[in-house]
C-alpha cells in the first residue's frame, strides 16, 4: 500500500494542494457575491469588471499555478490529485481570462446578468435587523452602481481600442439596458415591510441614502452605458459583421474561450466538424420518428404541423409548470435505480423574471442558497404562442433532475470536498455535459416513449449538435450571419425566427464559445461511459459509474478521466445496468 503519512513526500504534497485550495477559496469568496449567499453569509461587496480587478485575480492564478508546478503529480494521492487538477486548470482559465480582459464581451445580455442576479441573490433577500445592516445595504448600492460605471469604462475602453458591439446586436443590448435599469433602481429600494425592525431614524436614513445614490450614481452609470452604445460615433463604427476572427486577436481569444468552456483541448474546427457529422445522424432518427407518428411528408413539411398542434402549446404559465412537472413525477420513481445517492435539496420550477425574458432564449436553473434551499428552473414564459413545448420534457431532465440539480446540489452537499469544489461552478463542458449526459440517460429509463416526446429530445440534441457547427463558424469567420442562420433554420424543429435570432448573437457577439459545452461535454460523457463499459463488460455498475462522476463534483475532463480510471476499477460490482427501455 503507498505511504501517503503525513511526514511522507506524498503526504506533503498533499497538503500543499489543501493549502492551495484553501488559499484560492478565500481569495474568490472575499470576491463573489454568490459563493457568499450559497454559504450564508453576508455580502459584504459587489465586483466590478475593471481591468484593475482583472489583473488582480490573473496575478493570484499565476501564483498558483507556479506552486503547482513544483509538486509532482504522481506524489499525489487520489482526492488530492482531483484537487490539483481541478486549481490548475481553475488558474490557467483565469490567466486566460486577464490575458484576453478587453477582448471578453461585457455590455451584452447574458454578461449584464449579473446585475439581474443581485436582485434575487443579494438585495430582495437582505434582512435589516440593526443600524449596521442598513450601513451595509447603502454600501452595497454604491458598490452595485461602481459596477455599473466599470461596465460602462470597460465598454468605452473597448470601443477606444477597436472592440465594439457588432451593430445587430446593438438593439438587444439597449433593450436589455433599458429593463434592468428599472428593474435594479426598483430592488435596491426596500421595501417598508423589511424594516420594521429598525427604529425610525434609521429607517428615514436608509431610504434617504438610497434615493441619493440612485439618483447620483447608480441612474446616471446606466444612462451613460446606454448613452454609449446609442452614440451616433459608436454606431457607425460597430461592425456589421459578427464573430471574433473579426477583432484584432480575435480569434486567439476565442480558441482560448473554447478551452475555458469545454474544458478540453479539442480544437474548434474539429467540433465544427463533429457538429455536422452529429446534425445528420440526428436528422436520420429524426425522419424515422416522423416515420412513427404517421407522417410521411419532409421535414419543412412537419414543421408546420408542429406550429400548429395544439399539444405542444401552452396558454398560461401554469400550464407550462404543470407540463414540467409531470415530466418530473414520472422519472421521480425511477431513480433508485440508477443512483446510488439522491440530492437532498428539493427542486421545483418558477418563472422568469418577465423584464429578463425577451432578451433570453430559455431560462436558466438557479441553485439552492441558505436563503433559497431549492433548487429552480427558472422558465422562460413569454410570447407562449409561439414557445412550442415539444422539448419540454428533455429541458427539464436537463436542468432539474437528473441533470443540473443532481450536479450542483450533490456537490454543494459533499462535505468531503474542499470549499472551493463545493462551492465554484467552474467548468461548462462538465456542468452542460453532465445535464445533457442525464437527458440523455431518460431514454434508457423509457421516459421518452412518447413519440412526441421523443422526437423533441432528437431535436434537442440536434439543436445542441447545430450549435458546434454555427458558433465556431460564425466565431471563426468561416460563416456568415445568414449562412449561420439558414443552417440553423433548417436544423431547428421548433424554434421561432425570434429565437434563431437571439441565439445566433448569443453565439456571435455575447458568450462565445458557452454554447459549444452542451454537445461537446454530451460527448465527453458519453465516452467516458462507454470506455468503462468496455473495461468493466458485464460487471458494469452504472449507478458506481454515476456516484464516480458525481461524488467528485465538477471537474475538468482530463482530471475526471484519471478519476474514473483510479475509482471504479476497485468498486464491487452490485447493480447491473438496467437495459435500454426498462
Amino acid at each position: 500500500m503507498a505511504n501517503h503519512s503525513a511526514d511522507s513526500p506524498d503526504g506533503s504534497a498533499a497538503r500543499e494542494v489543501d493549502r492551495l485550495a484553501a488559499s484560492y477559496w478565500d481569495f474568490l469568496l472575499a470576491r463573489e457575491p454568490s459563493l457568499r449567499s450559497r454559504r450564508g453569509l453576508p455580502v459584504e461587496s459587489l465586483p466590478g469588471v475593471s481591468a484593475a480587478e482583472a489583473d488582480e485575480r490573473a496575478g493570484f492564478a499565476a501564483g498558483v499555478l507556479n506552486r503547482l508546478g513544483a509538486l509532482r503529480p504522481a506524489a499525489l494521492p487520489g482526492p488530492a490529485a482531483d484537487t490539483a487538477g481541478f486549481l490548475r486548470a481553475l488558474a490557467e482559465q483565469e490567466a486566460e481570462a486577464g490575458r484576453f480582459h478587453w477582448l471578453t464581451p461585457t455590455a451584452t445580455p447574458y454578461q449584464l446578468f449579473r446585475l439581474q442576479q443581485y436582485g434575487d441573490a443579494v438585495f430582495r433577500p437582505f434582512r435589516f435587523e440593526d443600524r449596521g445592516d442598513a450601513d451595509r445595504y447603502v454600501s452595497l448600492v454604491r458598490d452595485l452602481a461602481r459596477c455599473v460605471a466599470t461596465i460602462g469604462d470597460k465598454a468605452a475602453g473597448q470601443a477606444a481600442r477597436g472592440f465594439r458591439v457588432p451593430a445587430p446586436a446593438l438593439p438587444g443590448v439597449r433593450t436589455t439596458l433599458t429593463g434592468l435599469r428599472a428593474s435594479v433602481t426598483r430592488y435596491v429600494r426596500a421595501d417598508d415591510e423589511r424594516l420594521t425592525l429598525l427604529d425610525a431614524a434609521s429607517r428615514g436614513r436608509l431610504r434617504d441614502a438610497v434615493a441619493g445614490l440612485v439618483a447620483a450614481e447608480l441612474e446616471p452609470a446606466f444612462d451613460r452605458l446606454l448613452a454609449l452604445v446609442s452614440d451616433p460615433d459608436y454606431l457607425g463604427r460597430a461592425p456589421r459583421a459578427v464573430g471574433w476572427a473579426r477583432y484584432p486577436e480575435g480569434e486567439a481569444a476565442y480558441r482560448a474561450f473554447v478551452r475555458t468552456y469545454t474544458s478540453g483541448d479539442t480544437p474548434p474546427e474539429r467540433l465544427h466538424e463533429l457538429g455536422r457529422e452529429h446534425c445528420r445522424e440526428l436528422g436520420e432518427r429524426m425522419r424515422e420518428m416522423r416515420g412513427t407518428l404517421g407522417f410521411t411528408g419532409s421535414e419543412a413539411e412537419f414543421r408546420e404541423r408542429l406550429a400548429t398542434e395544439p399539444r405542444l402549446y401552452a396558454a398560461t404559465p401554469q400550464e407550462v409548470e404543470a407540463r414540467y412537472r409531470g415530466h418530473l413525477d414520472r422519472l421521480t420513481p425511477l431513480l433508485p435505480r440508477w443512483f446510488a445517492v439522491l440530492p437532498r435539496a428539493p427542486y421545483g420550477v418558477a418563472r422568469l423574471d418577465p423584464a429578463l425574458e425577451a432578451s433570453m432564449t430559455f431560462g436558466y436553473y438557479e441553485p439552492p442558497t441558505a436563503a433559497q434551499p431549492v433548487g429552480r428552473y427558472r422558465y422562460n414564459a413569454s410570447d407562449l404562442a409561439h414557445r412550442s413545448l415539444l422539448g419540454a420534457a428533455a429541458l427539464i431532465y436537463h436542468e432539474l433532475a437528473p441533470g443540473h440539480h443532481f450536479h450542483l446540489a450533490r456537490q454543494a452537499e459533499n462535505t468531503a470536498l474542499p470549499d472551493l469544489r463545493r462551492e465554484l461552478v467552474a467548468f461548462s463542458g462538465f456542468e452542460e455535459g453532465w445535464a445533457e449526459y442525464a437527458a440523455g440517460l431518460a431514454w434508457e429509463m423509457g421516459l421518452y416513449d412518447d413519440p412526441w416526446d421523443a422526437y423533441g429530445r432528437l431535436a434537442h440534441e440536434r439543436f445542441t449538435a447545430q450549435r458546434l457547427v454555427v458558433d465556431t463558424g460564425l466565431n471563426l469567420g468561416t460563416m456568415t450571419l445568414e449562412q449561420a442562420r439558414t443552417f440553423m433554420r433548417a436544423h431547428a424543429a421548433a424554434e421561432s425566427e425570434g429565437q434563431i435570432t437571439t441565439e445566433l448573437l448569443r453565439y456571435a457577439t455575447d458568450m462565445p464559445g458557452q454554447a459549444l459545452t452542451y454537445r461537446a461535454g454530451h460527448a465527453e460523457f458519453t465516452a467516458l461511459r462507454a470506455a468503462c463499459e468496455r473495461g468493466a463488460g458485464a460487471a458494469f455498475d452504472v449507478r458506481a459509474f454515476h456516484e464516480t462522476v458525481l461524488a467528485g463534483g465538477a471537474l475538468p475532463f482530463p482530471a475526471l478521466r484519471r478519476r474514473l480510471a483510479r475509482e471504479l476499477p476497485a468498486r464491487p460490482a452490485v447493480v447491473r445496468s438496467p437495459g435500454r427501455g426498462t
